[in-house]
């Protein structure tokens, strides 16, 4: 009965495993991820394997809208690092954590930087 019991947790162990799917950039092409950076929410679309659009929700920005291209690739254990130049000249990059649902920010304008973190969420 005990080697049962021990066979049945390993096994439940190993679907949990699977079942927790590795996000890849593949997977967010045709999907919107919405970012959070204390009141301020911007929803970013990404449109292709290299163009996206994002707008800004609420906050200080809201209603702003913007085409970008990007780069992204996958770092691992669902994390993705994505860069862009956006039209006002500001040099973004990201890691986005699906794991913890954060997203650390470097920003880069007129050769200041900064850097911040906010928290995100696929929407369905």
């Amino acid at each position: 009965m005990k080697y049962l019991l021990i066979i049945f947790l390993l096994t439940a162990c190993k679907n949990l495993e699977k079942s927790q799917k590795e996000f890849t950039p593949q997977d967010l092409i045709g999907k919107t991820i919405e970012y959070r950076y204390g009141e301020s929410i911007y929803h970013v679309t990404f449109d292709s394997d290299s163009t996206m659009h994002w707008q800004a929700m609420a906050g200080d920005e809201k209603g702003v809208y913007e085409n970008e291209t990007y780069f992204m690739e996958s770092i691992g254990d669902n994390k993705i690092f994505i860069t862009w130049d956006e039209a006002n000249g500001i040099g973004v990059a990201q890691v986005l954590d699906f794991n913890e649902g954060k997203v650390y920010n470097h920003l880069l304008q007129d050769r200041k930087l900064r850097n911040g973190y906010g928290t995100i969420k696929l929407l369905p």
